[in-house]
């Protein structure tokens, strides 16, 4: 990252890229646990090469469309196995002690119905099961949007679930701006 580009320091989702690359390896398995409009899709499926996989899961079908769509432009559908289900369910395809990294970008899907946004508590699920699929090294990654006011209590419960983590062994951080005029989007890390 250059402190000279217009854009550092790096939006939540860049950072997070950025950090993940050099952690998963080609023939890894990883998650999307929240598809969206499939930009992390396409960043996962480019980290795995042809022998990794991807499994991507939304709530919501015009997210799925949309990263389908983006994930077969960049060449890379093979890749990716798509769930049209809660990230709660991500354990009933994938064996514990496996993944290298789950990646989470919680609120609403952009472009979509604002109200339709990711709930604390089957977030706080999806974390516990994320938790248990990392293999020894994987990486956890969330970026919470603290700016509407579902999104500020997700960030928060989310932010106190990840800060217990440490005391089990995780190292953890949060990265985000500060002195904004409302409450910026954050990404918080951890790794097993």
């Amino acid at each position: 990252m250059n402190p000279a580009d217009p854009m550092f320091p790096p939006r939540p989702t860049a950072l997070a890229q950025e950090l993940l690359r050099p952690v998963i390896r080609p023939g890894d398995v990883v998650i999307d646990a929240t598809a969206g409009n499939g930009h992390d899709t396409v960043f996962l499926a480019e980290c795995v090469g042809e022998s990794g996989r991807v499994l991507a899961f939304d709530v919501q079908e015009a997210a799925l469309v949309s990263a389908r769509e983006r994930v077969a432009s960049a060449g890379f559908k093979n890749r990716v196995k798509f769930l049209h289900e809660s990230h709660v369910r991500m354990g009933e395809h994938v064996e514990a002690g496996s993944v290298a990294a789950v990646m989470f970008n919680l609120g609403y899907l952009p472009g979509e119905d604002h109200n339709l946004t990711t709930e604390g508590q089957e977030t706080l699920a999806a974390l516990e099961e994320a938790g248990k699929l990392l293999k020894p090294g994987g990486v956890l990654s969330v970026i919470c949007y603290p700016g509407h006011p579902a999104g500020a209590l997700e960030a928060a419960a989310v932010e106190t679930w990840m800060a217990a983590l440490a005391n089990s062994g995780w190292r953890v951080a949060r990265y985000g701006a500060v002195g904004t005029k409302r409450p910026a989007p954050f990404l918080l890390m951890g790794r097993r």
